[in-house]
């Protein structure tokens, strides 16, 4: 049976691949037969032609009998559709000014979703790399109601995680990790990295085994203190160790924490972390300590860690939302005989959210994922556009061709036969623009994925299977809508009235289908345009907002003291030295020590403002501590009042600025200046506006 079938698979593969010698053969093959009936014939006495002529008659069409034997091979099908390929080929080559504008409109369509449906999938669809049942695991969000406002977050304290880690049942496991820029490294080698402390069940999530070593355990990850411990992100090994196994055992200076390496994660590995590929992960618990101090394992103040969890199978999403919201008003009431200024659970209203692990697709998705998904749309209505364009001229390419088409249907060609060849023409056209815009994508798709992904995750499109899978379904669709228009004009096209022109097409009427492609270019133009003008409009005006601070000439300094420990004055004096140097750097025009960055770091806190119910329903208002040359280094021109001075120490009254926004806000159509502030208390200490 194998030998049989083995036989049969040479057969057809050899009238795929010698067409002529296996044509040839069975030519040979049916001549030897006539032939041979014919003998028979004439032994009965008739004429060689004679018989020649009745064994015709007896054994039937010659050409029906090759084409039987051709259907039996199995190869038909492909026989045909590449007797279709060289002929729409042809056909092409006839007319290269149309067929370059075909190929270039769809290039520049398929190659625009394919540049963006890359990023869109990394962003919102894409899972991260060996992710284990992606669909059962879910990032955790938590919702409390204040002053009637929801205010959702995804970070949380280490004793919450605890809290909910022990009241809850719907969940196989959970783990808690943070990201954050730390020191890595000792003396001038040291370099400021992405490090991420993770709980040791972290890696379970995932199918990923360590290039080197191994991952930490749950002993190396107890609570308070953990062990200092680090497995390697596989970049860094490389670049910082040129991929030597002899790593392990070796001794890495992690922030202040001095770690012992144990492993290295796989290539391709990033856990969690979104923004770029982490240099090191260290056990959560060391990475506590390390940030936060012995206290962040009871200490609900700090918000500093996110938290995932893999549901069980036979739980269902809703189930397991009621399970962790249970929990957290569990966690709640704790918090509450700790700290018990902390308004009670009923005004509260404590409640979990289980999303997608991807950010962009909770309820904290940023604004790229928003314009990403708004350009991904645009880029589906430039496809449109250019599939109706390109139906339309092979819709009036088609009218030129009905004497053609028309004489082909009156030879006996089946409707089926004629779809398939002008589906094949449109397939070679939308093959041909699909390569044309991978290549696109590719080479002009920089720029998008610059902007919008990590450079670590700025992979190129031809090597991405996903987004190469994309391109080929837009392709797909281009195919089958571009030669959509052209099928329906052939079948209605009549079979004697273009014959009886004399090959003058009379049936140029208004077609109905190509004022439809018109109108669908014009509709969906017309609304790429106003969207363009709005986009436009919105980055003039996000380019014309007024920051109140000079932002070009400014730079930030930060400092990392690596856990030396200073007392209050000494850590003002070594500030103060830190200014003064850098007045005296060439360029530099003003220095000051502030506590936070404008639209970047902030800082708030509860402000009480006489007649005015709750500051935080009117809108959230940022505290930035700042001395006298604050406002001189920024470049903030104040409106009213006077900025601080040598007056304004750490005895005197106590004074704030305030914004022009915050005064209209609080103090409509009065005077701000000599207002009075409570700041963190009602019962605090006025500060005068």
């Amino acid at each position: 049976m194998f030998a049989e079938l083995w036989s049969d698979l040479r057969y057809r593969a050899r009238a795929l691949m010698r067409r002529a010698d296996v044509e040839r053969e069975l030519a040979d093959e049916l001549h030897f037969h006539l032939e041979r009936e014919a003998d028979k014939f004439e032994r009965a006495g008739m004429s060689r032609q004679q018989a020649l002529r009745e064994a015709r008659l007896r054994f039937g069409g010659v050409e029906q009998a090759k084409e039987a034997s051709r259907e039996s091979r199995g190869t038909a099908f492909i026989e045909r559709l590449a007797q279709d390929v060289r002929y729409a080929i042809r056909g092409l080559r006839a007319r290269p000014a149309f067929t370059a504008g075909v190929v270039l409109t769809l290039g520049l369509g398929i190659g625009a979703n394919a540049a963006m449906f890359g990023i869109v999938d990394r962003l919102l669809f894409r899972p991260p790399p060996f992710l284990r049942d992606a669909d059962h695991v879910h990032r955790v969000y938590l919702t409390r109601t204040r002053d009637h406002i929801d205010r959702t977050t995804d970070d949380m304290q280490f004793p919450r995680f605890l809290d909910l880690v022990r009241w809850t049942h719907d969940f196989a496991s959970a783990a808690a990790f943070s990201s954050w820029r730390m020191a890595v490294g000792d003396g001038d080698g040291a370099r400021i990295r992405q490090v991420v402390g993770a709980s040791a069940s972290y890696f379970a999530f995932f199918d990923a085994r360590p290039a080197v070593g191994r991952f930490y355990t749950a002993a190396e990850d107890s609570v308070p203190l953990g062990m200092p411990v680090a497995v390697l992100g596989y970049g860094f090994w490389q670049t910082e160790y040129a991929g030597r196994a002899d790593v392990l055992g070796r001794q890495l200076r992690i922030g202040h924490t001095l770690c012992t390496i144990v492993g290295v994660a796989p290539a391709g590995f990033h856990g969690f972390e979104e923004e770029r590929d982490p240099a090191v992960y260290i056990p959560v618990t060391t990475f506590g300590v390390d940030a936060r101090g012995r206290g962040y394992a009871t200490n609900y103040g700090f918000q500093w860690m996110a938290m995932v969890v893999r549901r069980r199978p036979e739980v269902s999403v809703t189930a397991a939302t009621a399970d962790l919201t249970g929990a957290f008003r569990h966690s709640w009431v704790v918090q509450s005989s700790i700290e018990t200024e902390l308004p009670p659970v009923e005004s509260v209203r404590p409640r979990a959210t289980l999303a997608p692990v991807q950010r962009d697709r909770g309820p904290l998705a940023g604004p790229e994922a928003k314009v990403v998904a708004w350009i991904g749309g645009v880029a589906l209505a430039v496809l449109l556009i250019a599939c109706a364009n390109v139906a339309n001229l092979l819709l009036a390419r088609a009218v030129g061709r009905r004497r053609e088409i028309t004489l082909r249907r009156a030879l006996g060609v089946t409707n089926a036969r004629l779809v398939q060849q002008l589906l094949t023409e449109s397939a070679v056209l939308a093959i041909s623009g699909g390569a044309l815009g991978l290549g696109l994508a590719q080479w002009g798709g920089g720029l998008l994925r610059h902007l919008f992904l990590p450079p670590d995750f700025a992979a190129g499109v031809i090597t991405d299977r996903r987004t190469l899978f994309a391109a080929l379904a837009a392709t797909v669709m281009a195919a089958m809508v571009t030669g959509l228009a052209p099928i329906v004009d052939g079948m209605r096209a009549s079979l004697s009235h273009p014959l009886a022109a004399g090959g003058r097409d009379t049936g140029l009427r208004s077609s109905r289908l190509r004022a439809t492609l018109l109108v669908i270019q014009a509709t969906l133009s017309v609304v790429l345009l106003v969207g363009a003008g709005l986009f436009v409009r919105s980055l003039q005006r996000v380019r014309a907002e007024r920051l109140g601070y000079d932002v070009d000439p400014l730079l930030m300094i930060t400092d990392n003291t690596r856990g030396v420990q200073f007392a209050p004055a000494e850590r003002l004096a070594l500030e103060q030295r830190l200014v003064e140097t850098a007045r005296t750097i060439p360029g530099v025009t003003g220095a000051t020590i502030v506590s936070s960055v404008p639209f970047w770091g902030f800082e708030g806190r509860d402000l009480f403002v006489a007649g005015v119910d709750s500051v935080s329903l009117l809108g959230n208002f940022d505290m930035q501590a700042a001395n006298a040359d604050y406002f001189r280094t920024t470049g903030t021109r104040l409106l009213r009042g006077r900025a601080f001075d040598e007056r304004d120490g750490a005895t005197a009254p106590r004074v704030v600025v305030v914004s022009q926004g915050m005064a209209q806000v609080l103090w409509p159509g009065q005077e701000a200046l000599g207002k009075c502030i409570r700041i963190a208390s009602p019962d605090s200490t006025c500060a005068r506006r």
